[in-house]
């Protein structure tokens, strides 16, 4: 996404804020919070999202409640939160795919995520790994790029969403533009089972999906996406380290809101939630799903948004990806 072009979606924020109902102002909250998760249960998403939901309506006094809208890879839940009032009764599960990526992939999407959504804070980076079957006899990213080249169309990738393609359409852009076969499936396990099988070549995923398969010793981790190495794989380098200078790719869970909820009532919910995020039990259980606990305020996660579409929307325009 260009610069003219992140200045312009910007400016659309105080208009769709104008053209909401407005908001009283006063105590918050008065009445239940619904939180709205755009995908089906026991996912990481939702699992995040109950962590924190669990712990968050004793210090704000109301219920909090969780609904999942899964549907369309998180256009169904999104849009939902996205025509909410906004008031802070309706939050979103947010991740990478509903709040930055659909909006350059989808043709007809029914909202917009820079103009219609907005942060309210941050609760986990989980990285995206490189891994490849242990049958390919591959340990090393320079390796992998070197088979590629040597045997153009030869060793395929496996995809389940628009996310984990984009970032191997990432992957092989800036390595030269190697010559990579996708291979679509409808859910990341049977992807999973065929990589391992040795029918799929290549995954860039989120890591908790297969630490115990590097474990095992079926799946080999080649590098992380993130800048920093992953503490649950302190002998994996990161892309940049392997020789991939630039490319950074993660995951992450957050709670968003309709654009225009009040910034007072997004740094009550923030301050609660970043509370929750940082307590030690909950660090631990995030830990433990692979992920980095985060937190933070209202503006940290809006300027992660914005960088997160810009990179993104980078991604599509280099490998041409045209919308659906």
């Amino acid at each position: 996404m260009t610069r003219i072009a992140r200045r312009q979606a910007l400016a659309l924020l105080p208009a769709a804020a104008l053209a909401r109902p407005a908001v009283a102002q006063g105590a918050f909250p008065t009445r239940t919070i619904r939180v709205i998760v755009p995908f089906a249960p026991g996912g990481t998403t939702d699992l995040m999202t109950r962590l924190v939901a669990d712990n968050l309506g004793a210090p704000l006094g109301q219920q909090v409640v969780v609904e999942n809208r899964a549907g369309a890879f998180g256009v169904i839940g999104a849009d939902a939160v996205a025509k909410a009032a906004p008031d802070g009764y309706t939050l979103l599960a947010g991740s990478p795919g509903p709040m930055a990526v659909n909006g350059f992939v989808y043709r007809n999407l029914p909202y917009d995520p820079a103009r219609d959504l907005c942060g309210v804070c941050m609760v986990a980076n989980i990285p995206y790994v490189m891994a490849v079957p242990a049958t390919l006899g591959i340990t090393t990213v320079r390796q992998f790029i070197d088979r590629a080249r040597a045997q153009p169309g030869s060793l395929n990738f496996a995809t389940s969403g628009m996310a984990s393609r984009l970032t191997v359409e990432m992957f092989r852009a800036m390595a030269g533009g190697l010559e990579l076969e996708m291979v679509q499936y409808r859910g990341g396990a049977p992807a999973r089972t065929d990589l391992i099988a040795g029918r799929i070549q290549l995954v860039i995923e989120q890591v908790p999906s297969f630490l115990e398969d590097f474990r095992s010793g079926r799946l080999i981790p080649l590098a992380v996406g993130t800048k920093q190495r992953f503490a649950l794989l302190p002998d994996v380098p990161t892309m940049e380290e392997a020789g991939l200078p630039g490319y950074e790719a993660n995951a992450w869970m957050g709670y968003g809101a309709p654009a225009g909820t009040p910034i007072e009532i997004r740094r009550r919910l923030a301050t609660e939630i970043d509370r929750i995020v940082k307590t030690p039990a909950v660090q631990e259980r995030l830990a433990s799903w692979g992920s980095d606990p985060l937190g933070g305020t209202p503006e940290d996660m809006d300027r992660m948004l914005a960088e997160d579409r810009e990179r993104w929307g980078r991604v599509v325009q280099m490998a041409g990806i045209e919308k659906e």
